[in-house]
């Protein structure tokens, strides 16, 4: 029996250049890849909320009425806030493309990022009824303690936050986009010393932070040698965390899971996350539905 069961949720993490870049620390002693298209089928919709909710659940979170469309419709409710009925009259009239009419919508103060950071959290937190069904209700309901904070559709406040408003940057110089990567991964680390003290009293440890996804969306870039360098940068950095936990924590599980990897052709999300442990599962993960019963079944052996 273990003495507590930790996992690392690291948001982005791309399998493809944890391997070539040898990261050993993220790999231990099992490791493979999972799906995730099982969440939506397409990699349009595979938003941070609905993978790291179908991974709570064991079931894609569409079941209880949290699917992409109606997150979509309640971001823009809060972004326009009383100018909403103009923004569906401007669908009614000349459907959703693109009329470039958001940046002047910002300049008046119609579109607002700022209102969606004030209801971020709520917007993209799991229905009650679904919240009842996680593996963490069910690990409290069996009588495990269990530590877990800023984890999309649970609880992020901060996290969120920064959800809202992380792809204003992608565009930006590159000295900003460092800027504003270098304050999620301050914030990761301050979450993980916060985690690690934690654990010392607990049966179960979540731990996220959405650190390689940003480094991912700001610089991969191949072809472009400064911004791997920066992203390899972020991955090492990472990497030694990880370490840090399952160097500290050997008489524990550690489980690593990402909610999806990225495609720098397409700038998107693909269709596949990575997993590793640092003991050997019973059952290995072929889909992001699978962690639910891997991580109950860690808890009661």
């Amino acid at each position: 029996m273990f003495v507590r069961v930790i996992v690392l949720c690291i948001d982005g993490l791309e399998a493809r250049l944890v391997e070539r870049w040898g990261l050993k620390g993220f790999m231990q002693r099992e490791w493979g890849v999972h799906d995730v298209l099982v969440v939506s089928g397409s990699t349009d919709r595979l938003y941070t909320p609905l993978v790291w909710g179908a991974f709570l659940l064991g079931e894609d979170p569409s079941k209880y009425g949290f699917g992409f469309d109606r997150i979509r419709e309640e971001r823009l409710r809060a972004a326009y806030g009383v100018f909403y009925p103009l923004y569906r009259l401007r669908v009614a009239l000349f459907g959703k493309r693109k009329l470039g009419l958001k940046r002047i919508a910002e300049r008046l103060g119609i579109f607002s990022v700022e209102r969606v950071k004030k209801r971020i959290g709520a917007i993209e937190r799991l229905p009650e009824e679904a919240l009842g069904r996680t593996f963490i209700a069910e690990a409290e309901r069996l009588g495990f303690k269990v530590w877990v904070r800023e984890f999309p559709s649970l609880n992020d406040i901060k996290v969120a936050e920064l959800r809202a408003e992380v792809h204003t940057y992608f565009s930006k110089g590159f000295s900003e986009r460092v800027r504003v990567v270098e304050e999620v991964y301050r914030f990761s680390v301050g979450l993980l010393d916060e985690a690690l003290r934690a654990a010392k009293d607990c049966d179960l440890v979540l731990y996220y932070t959405p650190v390689i996804d940003y480094a991912n969306h700001m610089f991969y870039r191949p072809g472009k040698l400064k911004c791997m360098v920066k992203l390899a940068s972020y991955y090492r950095r990472v990497c030694r965390l990880v370490e840090r936990v399952s160097g500290k924590f050997s008489d524990s599980a550690v489980l690593v899971v990402s909610d999806h990897g990225y495609d720098p052709r397409v700038h998107e999300h693909s269709g596949y996350g990575f997993w590793s442990s640092n003991v050997v599962l019973d059952e290995k993960p072929r889909t992001i539905l699978d962690f639910r019963d891997v991580i109950l079944g860690l808890l009661k052996r």
